[in-house]
């Protein structure tokens, strides 16, 4: 007959020797695999790098940087939407700042821009930062835009829409 005791400690035993190992190497992993957001040292003084560099004033990029989540990532938006679209520098760092992932808003912007756009819009980018999910927004826009043959302000208007469905095109569920 088997005594508690023994079965206890058979417990205990199984824990140490296979649990705890295994507990730390998960915990390794995790930590290894981790993006490295921030792990930059310099992350904050490239984005006021950036941002100074499309005409914004050292103190409105300093501000903008430090307040930043993602500082490098934020530079980078503003860079790359004020250099690509011609939006002025001020409406584009106001809608990077105003996303949780301006590296969308980036792609989003600029994604719509060279596919349906010739002129500089303000609209595209204001869309874009206030999407949940930039990129797929740029998707829809541009996609509606040419299967539909939507204008852009009409596909921008549409994809926008949280509630939209299209109900005539798809049966309900």
């Amino acid at each position: 007959m088997i005594n508690l005791a023994t079965i206890s400690l058979g417990n205990r035993f199984l824990r140490q020797v296979f649990l705890r190992p295994l507990t730390l190497g998960v915990t390794a992993v995790s930590l290894i695999a981790m993006p490295g957001y921030g792990a930059d040292g310099e992350a904050y003084g490239q984005c006021v790098v950036d941002v100074t560099a499309t005409g914004i004033t050292t103190d409105q990029a300093a501000a903008s940087c430090a307040g930043a989540r993602f500082p490098g990532v934020l530079g980078e938006c503003v860079l790359a939407v004020s250099q690509d679209t011609g939006i002025a520098a001020a409406d584009v760092l106001e809608g990077c700042e105003r996303s949780r992932r301006p590296e969308e808003v980036a792609s989003c912007t600029l994604g719509i821009h060279s596919e349906l756009l010739e002129q500089p819009s303000v609209k595209a980018l204001e869309h874009c930062s206030r999407s949940l999910l930039p990129e797929r927004y740029g998707v829809c826009v541009v996609e509606l835009s040419f299967e539909a043959q939507l204008p852009v302000d009409a596909a921008l208007d549409q994809c926008i829409r949280a509630g939209y469905r299209p109900w005539r095109t798809a049966p309900r569920q």
